[in-house]
């Protein structure tokens, strides 16, 4: 591993994360001006949704979505009306302050600073208002990173390519300061969990979909391999998303539809019932709920089967799957795709454990959108290297 990677980790892990703070705070103050001012919500989907959730319980409403799809203009969202962005700034641009409130926030963000107004991402805006904002999956303030340094240095000897390490010690940086000049580029999203570049394809592949949604990333892995498969296996523990699971699985030919399956339930480290946010969304997670679904662990799961290829996007779940995913991990060594961007720790304590499981693994970090969003931890063993 390069001394430039540990040097430049050193960098980031000697500064003052209340000097950090103060000093971010200071730049809202100066950008957002009086206190209360009155907001716009740039994005009206699942991030804007949630952050007007988040501000109504501390009583404070914005004016309106702004929105590009021309399909909600006039309409209302969760209560809120939802304009273009040419009409909210017509309307709002000398008194409001316009809040980004997508996760692929760059282009939106230059095109409504490009209108003249006062505009600031969700990261800064989020920073600004803890409280109620924070922690939001990734984003939280940065003192665990200072609180977990010792582990935050074990991670980095984790990467042993100049692109995961660059990835990781950019992420690390960003993280402390919402500079995202550090950051690498990222990826196209459309390559999220298939890097087509990094492995080996198999025709007698065991695709194990944990967090399946509505059978997007099948839907990936099928356009990729056609019928050059042996099976694949969607998990969703959401209601609403399993019936759009089997659907999708429904409307796909023969040859293909006979190699589908699809369990709703969660995968955890162990058997039990569980409280579950069930929201029909991609967003649906673990934990606070009215609805109670069946968890279990991948390793029962799977039993009788000999996975080659898992991915996970489970809403903060990860760790707890793969602690129930040991067994299988340690004995077939799978082509893991998990994603790290649903806790701060993640970035790290996921890699490590992943290691700890199955040390032959060759690891790799890769980024599919802005900020901290769309992260992923290929875990991929010697003989499916590309």
């Amino acid at each position: 591993m390069s001394g430039k990677w540990e040097a430049q980790l050193e960098d980031v892990l000697s500064r003052d994360p209340a000097a950090i703070l103060a000093r971010k705070r200071a730049a809202y103050e100066a950008i957002s001006g009086r206190p209360g001012r009155d907001l716009i919500l740039c994005g009206s989907g699942y991030l804007g949704k949630s952050v007007l959730c988040s501000l109504r319980k501390t009583g404070r409403e914005p004016l309106a979505f702004c929105d590009n799809n021309p399909r909600l203009w006039d309409q209302q969202v969760n209560g809120l009306p939802v304009l273009s962005p040419e009409a909210a700034v017509a309307r709002f641009g000398s008194k409001a302050l316009f809040v980004i409130t997508v996760y692929t926030s760059g282009p939106l963000l230059r095109q409504i600073r490009d209108m003249g107004v006062t505009v600031i991402s969700f990261p800064e805006f989020a920073w600004a208002n803890p409280e109620s904002l924070l922690p939001h999956a990734a984003l939280d303030l940065p003192n665990i990173i200072f609180e977990m340094a010792k582990d935050v240095r074990e991670g980095l000897g984790v990467w042993q390519e100049e692109a995961s390490l660059a990835e990781y010690v950019g992420q690390l940086r960003w993280r402390v300061s919402l500079d995202p000049s550090g950051l690498p580029p990222s990826l196209p999203p459309d390559q999220i969990y298939f890097p087509d570049n990094l492995l080996a394809h198999k025709t007698d592949e065991v695709f194990v979909d944990c967090g399946a949604y509505d059978g997007d990333s099948i839907r990936a892995f099928i356009e990729r391999r056609e019928t050059s498969f042996q099976e694949a296996i969607g998990i969703e523990a959401d209601p609403g998303n399993y019936a759009r699971l089997e659907s999708s699985f429904a409307s796909m030919p023969d040859e293909i539809r006979q190699k589908l399956k699809a369990l709703n339930l969660a995968v955890g480290s162990d058997s039990s019932m569980i409280r579950f946010n069930a929201t029909g969304t991609a967003g649906s997670s673990v934990g606070k709920g009215e609805v109670e679904i069946r968890c279990v662990p991948l390793d029962e799961v799977l039993e009788g089967r000999v996975p080659t290829y898992i991915k996970m996007d489970i809403e903060g779940a990860e760790r707890e799957a793969l602690l129930g995913a040991r067994q299988t991990i340690e004995k077939y060594a799978p082509i893991l795709a998990i994603c790290l961007y649903h806790r701060p720790e993640d970035l790290w304590r996921i890699p490590l454990l992943i290691q700890s499981i199955q040390p032959s693994y060759r690891m790799f970090l890769r980024r599919y959108s802005a900020d901290c969003w769309e992260q992923v931890c290929y875990a991929i063993p010697e003989d499916r290297l590309r």
